[in-house]
C-alpha cells in the first residue's frame, strides 16, 4: 500500500476574487501494484472525519478492502475547527460584553484583557452565560461554502488522471458525512459525467444559513476553559451592502443549492448515460440537515431520471453499529456505510468532464456560473457572468458531449 501527501494549487475563487493564501494538499493511500478499480474520494466535513488519523484508516480500509485509490483533500477553509487548526477569537465589542459580564459577577480574574483569563473567571464564577466567538480557519481563509471546495477536489482528480498510477476512471466515487458529503453534491452539479456514485450520510440540501455566519444562531457550541462558547467560522460573505462583492445574494444561494430543479435538469441532460447513482442516508430527526428537505432533494433527483435512494433512519433502524443515534450525523461508521453500497456502484458509460473536455452552465436569477473542464492542469475553471448582458450560450447539456 502507498501513502503519499501530494500538493498542487487551489481552486481561483471567481465570485469574490480573493487570492488562495496556502496550496491544496491532499493525502493518496494507493494499491501497491496494478491498475486500480477505481477511485474513492473520502470528503471530510466538519466532523471528526477531519481528523487525519480517522481519514487515514478509512482510506485503508478502502484500499484493502476493494483495491481502489483512495484520496482525502484537505480543501479551502478545511481547517475550521480549534481541533484541526482552526483559531478561536472574538471581536472586540463581544470581549468587552465579557468584561462587564465578569465585573457583575465579581469573578476572580487574573489580567481582564485575556480573554482566556476572563473565560476561566466567568466559569469559576458560574455564570450564566456563552460568548459569541469565530473560529478563524487556518492560512487566513475564510469561508466561502462549497463552491472552493468542490472545485478543488476536480483539480484533484484532474491531477489524478494525468499524473497517478493507472485507475478506472469509470468508477469514481464520493463519500462523506454532512459538509462532506455535500461537497460530493455540488461536484456532481459541476462535473455531472465524473462521479459514478455519491454515498451521502447526513448532508444538507441547501447551506444551513449559521454555517455561512448569517443570523444568530450558533454553528457549533465548543467547551472552552468550563464555559461554552457559541461559535461560527468567519464567513467570506456579507450581507449589509448588496453592491458587495462579498455580497450573499440570491444567485450565491442558488448555485449551492443541491436540490434546485432546474440545475438538477441541467445535470441530467448533460449526463449521456444514466448519471450518478445516489445513496442517501439521513436522520428521522435531524435539525442540520432536515428529513423533509432530504426528502425533496431525492424526488427531485429521481423526477431528473437519477438513481436516487433515501434511507430514513429512526430509532427502529439503530443497530449500535453502523447507526448509533437518531440525531444529525447518525453517529455513522463510514466503514460500513461505504460497505453497505460499494458492491452497487455501477461504473459510468461516459468519459469523466475533464477528458470530454465538457462545459457546464447554470443559470440562477442574475447570474450565470460556468464550468469548464480540461486534461491540463487547473482541469477545471469556473466563471461567473451576467445573464443580462452576456449572450445567450449553446445549452449545456448538448455543450456536454
Amino acid at each position: 500500500m502507498i501513502e503519499i501527501t501530494r500538493e498542487i494549487d487551489g481552486a481561483v475563487d471567481v465570485e469574490a476574487g480573493k487570492p488562495r493564501s496556502a496550496g491544496l494538499a491532499y493525502d493518496i493511500t494507493w494499491p501497491q501494484e496494478g491498475e486500480a478499480p477505481g477511485l474513492v474520494l473520502v470528503i471530510a466535513g466538519f466532523g471528526d472525519d477531519t481528523n487525519s488519523d480517522y481519514s487515514a484508516g478509512l482510506r485503508r480500509h478502502i484500499v484493502e478492502t476493494t483495491g481502489m485509490g483512495a484520496v482525502t483533500v484537505r480543501y479551502h477553509a478545511f481547517h475550521a475547527r480549534p481541533t484541526n487548526g482552526g483559531a478561536i477569537s472574538i471581536d472586540p465589542s463581544e470581549q468587552a460584553y465579557l468584561i462587564g459580564a465578569a465585573l457583575l459577577a465579581k469573578a476572580k480574574v487574573r489580567d481582564i484583557t485575556n480573554f482566556r483569563d476572563v473565560v476561566r473567571g466567568l466559569a469559576a464564577a458560574k455564570a450564566d452565560i456563552a460568548p459569541k466567538v469565530w473560529i478563524d480557519p487556518a492560512h487566513g481563509e475564510r469561508q466561502n461554502f462549497g463552491i472552493l471546495q468542490a472545485l478543488d477536489h476536480l483539480m484533484v482528480i484532474g491531477d489524478l488522471l494525468e499524473n497517478a498510477p493507472p485507475f478506472d476512471a469509470a468508477r469514481i466515487v464520493a463519500l462523506g458525512s454532512s459538509h462532506g458529503a455535500y461537497i460530493a453534491h455540488l461536484m456532481a452539479k459541476m462535473a455531472p459525467s465524473t462521479l459514478a456514485a455519491i454515498i451521502d450520510n447526513s448532508s444538507y440540501a441547501q447551506p444551513p444559513m449559521n454555517f455561512l455566519a448569517i443570523g444568530d444562531l450558533p454553528e457549533i457550541t465548543i467547551g472552552f476553559e468550563g464555559l461554552n462558547l457559541h461559535a461560527r467560522t468567519r464567513s467570506a460573505w456579507t450581507l449589509t451592502d448588496r453592491n458587495a462583492p462579498d455580497f450573499y445574494s440570491r444567485d450565491r444561494d442558488l448555485i449551492r443549492d443541491v436540490r434546485y430543479p432546474p440545475h438538477i435538469a441541467t445535470q441530467r441532460a448533460a449526463a449521456a448515460d444514466g448519471g450518478t447513482q445516489y445513496f442517501m442516508v439521513n436522520a428521522a430527526w435531524d435539525t442540520v440537515s432536515p428529513p423533509d428537505v432530504k426528502r425533496r432533494q431525492q424526488a427531485a433527483l429521481a423526477r431528473a431520471g437519477f438513481e436516487a435512494e433515501l434511507d430514513i433512519i429512526g430509532q427502529d433502524k439503530i443497530d449500535g453499529r453502523l447507526f448509533k443515534t437518531v440525531s444529525h450525523g447518525l453517529g455513522c461508521s463510514l466503514k460500513l456505510l461505504f460497505d453497505r453500497y460499494i458492491g452497487r456502484v455501477r461504473p459510468r458509460g461516459v468519459a469523466p468532464d475533464a477528458v470530454q473536455g465538457s462545459t457546464i452552465e447554470h443559470a440562477c436569477v442574475d447570474l450565470g456560473y460556468r464550468f469548464r473542464h480540461s486534461t491540463t492542469a487547473p482541469y477545471v475553471t469556473a466563471e461567473v457572468y451576467d445573464l443580462f448582458e452576456e449572450p445567450a450560450a449553446e445549452p449545456a447539456a448538448s455543450q456536454a458531449a
